[in-house]
């Protein structure tokens, strides 16, 4: 007798459903609004898919088509999200497209980006992925949430929303409308221009050519664009482009339930998918922690424009100053600043690799591209329009990732040198060699730069008599890098390498910097660890 497939209203556990499965289910449980959903485990047998695919669409009605997304045991951590490297697709409710659709979510785990990039963070262990199927919905509008919460409220939070589906966001070909709040703030609204709405299609608009009008389910008319996969590409109506796509009501419905699902999953910040149907109801597509806090615009709020410099969304914090590409390959982009439009998964390995800094012309803070450069540290920022034919290949630019700006890098260095407004007393700073007497500029920390063929170097003693602990970063993502000194221990830093740090001192500074001659710093990143 076949066993029927476990759905989310079940308790579900993560080794054979996944994370993604196994946190709405919970979520489901605490009566939050999730989609039904069945799930096909991970080891479930290929020869058994089929049969699987079948019982899947006698147990979800799906006018729109169905959803099959990725739900592997290792995505959706609270240091390594994975965002956007599994494959989700909408096929039809079609035995043989959905069952198309369930294989290339699971090969993707396979993907050798996903593999570069679990390395990176830690991950270990062969991959493991569950399939999540669900009817996929019309939405009226759609997007991301991420909060801190404190108590039952959501204190600093930000929601990006889009009319229709949610893809082009995350994706970050699109920006959105932009909500954000903080506390002793009012909420801010940013309107964003949407040329295109997606969603998922019927199987009779499928069939329509390009030019036919297509019910948005409000009541409202669009003309196609194009379609394909599943998914109607529609002109925005005029009606719709200068009215609000999330309301006041709708904002202040899904902050309660992000505050209810982080209480539900035991978080203090927590990013969302949400989805608001055409009957005005809300639910929740995914939860996860927010493996890297939100970006604090608070400052550059107060502060005012800067003419010389372009101004985008501030994505990830941190500083870096280099030479633009706007191109990447295998060789790599260490130092350099990746000047681009969307990325998407095919982008990790060079991110991989230690660009100073990633300058995008569309997206926002929520995107995928801004998620992985905050867990990466790599500052970054989103929306600069004009980045590409502004920024010409060579040219050096510095990008602050906090203040969302990117100015050429010559008229930087006079505001660098002053120790008032660049402090470095949470900051560990990167050198070739050891200064003796340990400078008193006020750093956090001093990292030696070591070779992974150089002796292992004696520094038991700096952790707790020297005026600040010295660790050493071994660069590159080596297997074994070197023997670990005594009284260190190796902690990995994505993108960079491992930081092999004395057990007596305090933990690393969060930000790293490299200082020119007389001081001033050539180079500051965050970095993850």
């Amino acid at each position: 007798m076949t066993t029927a497939l476990p759905s989310l209203d079940e308790t579900l556990d993560t080794e054979t459903a996944g994370a993604k499965a196994t946190a709405l289910a919970r979520l489901a449980a605490a009566g939050l609004p999730v989609p039904a959903g069945v799930v096909i485990p991970a080891g479930h047998p290929e020869e058994q898919l089929a049969a699987a695919v079948r019982e899947i669409l006698v147990r979800c009605p799906a006018p729109y088509g169905l959803i099959a997304r990725s739900s592997a045991t290792d995505e959706d951590g609270r240091t390594a999200s994975f965002a956007g490297l599994f494959t989700s697709r909408i096929a039809p409710a079609e035995p043989a497209a959905l069952l198309d659709a369930v294989r290339a979510v699971r090969a993707s785990a396979h993907h050798p980006t996903v593999t570069a990039y679990g390395q990176a963070m830690g991950v270990t262990g062969p991959p493991r992925i569950a399939v999540l199927v669900q009817a996929a919905l019309r939405p009226a509008c759609s997007g991301v949430l991420a909060a801190d919460i404190t108590g039952p409220r959501c204190t600093r939070w930000r929601i990006e929303a889009v009319h229709g589906l949610a893809e082009p966001l995350v994706s970050g070909q699109q920006t959105g409308e932009i909500h954000t709040g903080s506390p002793g703030h009012d909420a801010i609204v940013r309107p964003g221009p949407q040329e295109i709405i997606q969603l998922p299609a019927t199987t009779a608009e499928s069939a329509m050519p390009p030019g036919e009008w297509a019910d948005l389910g409000t009541g409202t008319r669009a003309k196609i664009q194009t379609s394909g996969a599943g998914v109607l590409h529609l002109h925005t109506p005029a009606v719709l482009a200068g009215r609000p796509v999330l309301t006041t009501a709708a904002r202040d419905q899904l902050l309660a339930a992000a505050a209810r699902a982080a209480a539900a999953l035991g978080l203090e910040r927590i990013d969302i998918e949400w989805v608001i149907d055409a009957d005005d109801r809300l639910h929740l597509v995914q939860a996860r922690p927010l493996t890297a806090p939100l970006t604090d615009h608070t400052a550059a709020r107060t502060t005012g424009v800067d003419d010389r410099a372009l101004h985008g969304i501030a994505a990830a914090p941190g500083t870096g100053t280099g030479p633009a590409v706007h191109t990447f390959s295998d060789a790599g982009i260490t130092g350099q600043v990746l000047v681009c439009d969307a990325l998407g998964p095919e982008a990790v390995p060079a991110l991989l690799t230690g660009p100073a800094a990633v300058v995008a012309t569309t997206g926002g803070e929520l995107s995928h591209t801004a998620i992985i450069t905050r867990e990466l540290g790599i500052p970054c920022v989103t929306n600069v329009p004009d980045a590409r034919t502004a920024i010409t290949t060579g040219t050096v630019v510095e990008v602050d990732g906090g203040a969302g700006t990117v100015r050429l890098a010559p008229a930087v260095p006079a505001q660098r040198s002053d120790p008032q407004t660049q402090p470095l007393t949470a900051t560990a700073v990167l050198v070739r060699a050891l200064d003796h007497p340990a400078p008193g500029d006020g750093r956090a920390a001093t990292l030696l730069w070591h070779d992974e063929n150089t002796p292992a170097r004696e520094l038991a003693g700096y952790g707790s008599h020297s005026p600040h602990p010295v660790g050493l970063l071994v660069p590159g993502d080596f297997s074994a890098p070197v023997t670990v000194p005594p009284g260190c221990s190796p902690i990995r830093l994505p993108g960079l390498g491992t930081l092999l740090w004395p057990q007596d001192a305090p933990p690393p500074p969060a930000e790293i910097a490299v200082l020119g001659p007389d001081g001033q710093i050539l180079h500051r990143r965050t970095v993850a660890r």
